[in-house]
């Protein structure tokens, strides 16, 4: 074996930064102890592997299991022992201790205390240092002595740790002459106490002589759930040692109390003694333990105290007396209820305060600055609303405000409507007085968002935007006031709120109590209303008012119909006249018939309703001579002037003399507008005029989607089912069903305009509003299109046939299909083409003429299984040539 030597200190260095591996096999090579490595290092391989023995987890959360290995396996529903529900309360502090031991075995690493009294079995570590530096790692014997070389026995035990260092040092520095000493800890003994009672497991723990109450709790995996929280007892000798309130470690941070563990020690853990719940709009609620003496204050303390919007003028507490749970109502503001003792039992609640606001008012719609305002006696309309320019958005409707005020003990309702450029500018009758609570309603003048980029400014709508979401919520907020107590309880959550709203909207259709046509029944889809539009604001206010009934029996709605400008429900306001509902619906339109409208009323008698007619002038009654007082259920239907058209409008583009959009009266025919338009111009190709009408296009948008969707489902059926030929071929559907997507309908009207001009007006076409003719210049060629191997166009040429014309394009592609060939005719019409025959000619004996478009079509049997591909590549090709017509003029 080799001789151990002591390696100089340069060489140590280079040892200390070589990997531990190579340290052990040069120390192996030279004959130097391995355990010399630790001191090198530091102590920190063996002392890390001896902390991480000391410092190893011995309580995890209870249900954990352990792997061969011994690593924890913690169960998934670990959080649900820490937390509770939202409804069920759990009682306080258990889930301080609420843990499970793996081991027992002690933990040494906590700082000594100055009085920790030293015992048998404890170590005590001596350095000396002077003369030679010597350490001894001494343990205290059964007679509670340690023997000092050189010093010999000392009696430390039942000694202080403070007194047990300085009697060594004071003993070193009399007897040993060159020579300090320093006197630390070194293990701590073990000492064995009993945990018994309410523990979650009881029994005997060996624990660190340190140990205190809490880390005995803790140790134990905690408590029961029966376990009192208010006096766990040390028991020492038979006798009480020292009771401990846990309470007032969690509460108030108080561990006077958790005294020290001596060996033999019992903690006894009783069970608990009579509960209160404390709950609602407190910080902390739960279940909480009386010691006996506790009042209503402490129960608010216990509970970590009120949240600020906690109503502490009318608690509710609950009680048992004599086998009845009773209620009553305790002032928390005040001291003599807050000095009211606590029962077991008792669950004091505490509510939130209300959500409406005193002494406010609410602004909301198409206004600047949207919110609460206060409000003070005499306040009116224009202390609000100063100024049209910088209190109201663009969009602002001027003649159409309302104030919603509630009044009564039912909270029924009234609507007051005002004119706000009048409020504004101070007119006596529009600027009303407000009430505290009223909420002022201000109205966009369109329908829906479309309306507003329409007519808005992008400035405005990118100012808009920007606040969109604060203004999103002031309208949630608006519209909980009416509907609150439609709501069941106010949800925790946003989406779980929205939800019982959208269940409070339910109500019967308004429209449909008046037995509305189907055209009035048409509306905008929700999300596409403008934000402060009619319906989106009146929507809350309509379904308050519904359950409310005039004097006469009947709802308090109206109902304005025909030609004005928003037709619809309204509430019934205060003086309801025709005047103020015309102003509600946007006023007349241009084509409203002033000198007669009709009210329809329903009087509603004790055995029947009687309906009513009455004639209004409505000239009368915008001029103010004549007010019309109205009703509930009343229906205004406001006429159109007889023979009343709007404006049609039709274009002419191309080889006209003077081309351009013309209004037309209704029944004006093509032939009397072509000739208010001057005629042709000598270089008009009349042949080939394009005539194309708005409401065609809308029919063959349709038709491309309806055949769009088939198409798809063909497509989706044949790979399915495995019909066709191959990916390839799908590939070819796909880019059929893409170029089919992509074509712009056309709406042409196939004519053959020089006979229309030639019959005198015999079967002239009528016009209506959008159509347009398009006259291009004379033609001089040809064009082929399709499945040629160059698509182009040609010169026209009368001694050239079809076939001619395949030939000079590079003839026919492998998938052409040329048994159906076609030519577009220059007026739209379609005449097939069959090489040899002579069953079809066009006009003066030759087959083509300028302007013609030849079509070769894709041959069907490339894809046999899809139906519908003769259909669709016709519409891509028929649509492409009228474009090709209309883009060349």
């Amino acid at each position: 074996m080799a001789q151990q030597t002591m390696p100089s200190q340069q060489q140590l260095e280079q040892l200390k930064n070589l990997p531990r591996a190579q340290q052990e096999q040069i120390a192996r090579q030279f004959g130097i102890d391995v355990s010399m490595l630790d001191q090198l290092n530091g102590n920190s391989e063996s002392s890390s592997g001896e902390n991480a023995a000391q410092e190893e987890n011995i309580v995890f959360p209870r249900g954990t299991r352990f792997d061969e290995n011994g690593d924890p396996i913690i169960p998934e529903d670990v959080e649900k022992q820490f937390t509770r529900g939202d409804k069920e309360l759990k009682p306080f502090g258990y889930e301080l201790f609420a843990g499970e031991p793996k081991t027992f075995a002690p933990t040494s690493h906590a700082p000594v205390p100055a009085n920790y009294l030293m015992g048998v079995g404890d170590s005590i570590k001596v350095q000396l240092f002077g003369k030679e530096n010597l350490t001894y790692n001494l343990t205290i014997d059964r007679e509670g002595k340690v023997v000092i070389p050189k010093l010999g026995a000392i009696s430390v035990a039942g000694l202080t740790y403070t007194l047990m260092q300085e009697l060594i040092q004071s003993q070193v520095d009399e007897r040993l002459i060159g020579y300090d000493a320093a006197v630390s800890m070194g293990e701590l003994r073990s000492i064995q106490v009993f945990i018994v009672g309410e523990a979650y497991k009881p029994g005997a723990y060996t624990v660190s002589s340190l140990s205190t109450i809490s880390q005995a709790l803790y140790v134990a995996g905690g408590v029961s759930d029966i376990a009192s929280l208010r006096s766990v007892r040390l028991m020492r000798g038979g006798e009480v040692a020292a009771e401990f309130d846990l309470y007032d470690l969690l509460l108030n941070g108080d561990a006077s109390d958790d005294k020290m563990l001596q060996s033999g020690d019992v903690v006894f853990i009783p069970a608990r003694g009579d509960m209160i719940t404390v709950k609602g709009q407190v910080k902390r609620p739960a279940l909480y333990e009386l010691k006996g003496d506790e009042t209503l204050k402490d129960a608010l303390r216990y509970a970590g105290g009120a949240e600020d919007d906690a109503y502490l003028s009318s608690a509710q507490l609950q009680r048992i007396v004599n086998g009845k749970r009773l209620i009553s109502t305790v002032d928390l503001t005040s001291n003599s209820d807050l000095k009211r003792n606590m029962a077991g039992g008792d669950v004091l609640t505490l509510r939130q305060v209300s959500d409406s606001l005193d002494s406010s008012l609410m602004l909301i719609g198409a206004v600047s600055r949207p919110g609460h305002y206060e409000w003070q006696e005499g306040i009116k309309v224009n202390d609000i609303l100063r100024d049209s320019r910088h209190d109201l958005l663009e969009q602002a409707d001027l003649g159409y405000g309302l104030v919603i005020r509630e009044h009564g003990a039912r909270r029924n309702i009234q609507v007051h409507q005002f004119e706000v450029g009048a409020a504004i500018r101070g007119d006596a009758e529009e600027n009303l007085t407000l009430q505290e609570r009223d909420q002022i309603l201000v109205f966009s003048r369109y329908q829906t968002k479309d309306e507003e980029e329409q007519k808005l400014s992008r400035f405005t709508l990118t100012e808009q935007e920007k606040e969109e979401k604060d203004r999103k919520q002031l309208l949630k907020e608006y519209r909980m006031a009416f509907l609150q107590d439609l709501v069941k309880e106010k949800k925790s959550s946003e989406e779980e709120l929205d939800d019982e709203l959208k269940e409070a909207n339910r109500f019967v259709p308004l429209r449909e109590m008046f037995g509305s046509s189907e055209e009035d029944e048409m509306s905008v889809e929700k999300e596409e209303l403008a934000l402060y539009s009619r319906e989106n604001l009146l929507e809350p206010v309509m379904q308050r008012l519904q359950r409310q009934r005039t004097e006469n029996g009947n709802t308090p709605f109206v109902y304005v119909a025909g030609e004005v400008n928003h037709p619809g429900v309204y509430p019934l306001v205060e003086n309801a006249s025709a005047e103020k509902l015309l102003d509600a619906a946007g006023g007349l339109k241009d084509s409203a018939y002033l000198e007669r409208a009709e009210i329809t009323r329903v009087n509603i008698g004790r055995s029947a309703a009687q309906t009513d007619y009455l004639s209004v002038e409505l000239d009368k009654v915008l001029n103010g001579k004549v007010d019309v007082q109205l009703q509930g259920r009343d229906r205004l239907n406001v006429l159109s002037i007889p023979e009343w058209q709007n404006t049609y409008e039709v274009t002419l583009r191309g080889e006209v003399n003077f081309p351009g959009t013309y209004a037309i009266k209704r029944g004006e025919s093509l032939t009397d507008l072509i000739k208010r338009a001057g005629g042709f111009t000598d270089h008009a190709f009349i042949e080939g005029a394009v005539f194309t009408r708005e409401e065609l296009r809308e029919r063959e948008k349709e038709r491309m989607q309806l055949l769009a969707e088939e198409l798809q489902r063909e497509i989706a059926s044949n790979m399915i089912t495995g019909t066709g030929d191959s990916r390839a071929s799908y590939s070819q559907m796909r880019t059929l069903l893409a170029d089919l997507m992509s074509t712009e309908p056309v709406g042409r009207l196939i004519l053959d305009l020089p006979k229309i001009l030639s019959m005198n007006g015999e079967r002239d076409i009528q016009l209506k509003d959008g159509d347009t003719l398009h006259v291009p210049s004379k033609a001089d060629s040809v064009s082929i299109m399709g499945e040629v191997q160059m698509a182009t166009s040609y010169r026209f040429d009368p001694e050239l046939d079809v076939n001619d014309y395949i030939s000079r394009s590079g003839g026919t592609k492998e998938k052409a299909d040329e048994g159906r060939i076609y030519v577009v005719k220059a007026n739209g019409s379609i005449v097939p083409f069959k090489d040899g025959s002579s069953w079809f000619s066009f006009g003066s004996g030759t087959q083509l003429s300028p302007g013609d478009t030849i079509v070769v079509p894709l041959d069907t049997t490339y894809s046999e299984s899809l139906e519908l591909w003769s259909k669709v590549t016709g519409i891509i090709y028929n649509s492409a040539v009228a474009i090709a017509a209309i883009n060349g003029i």
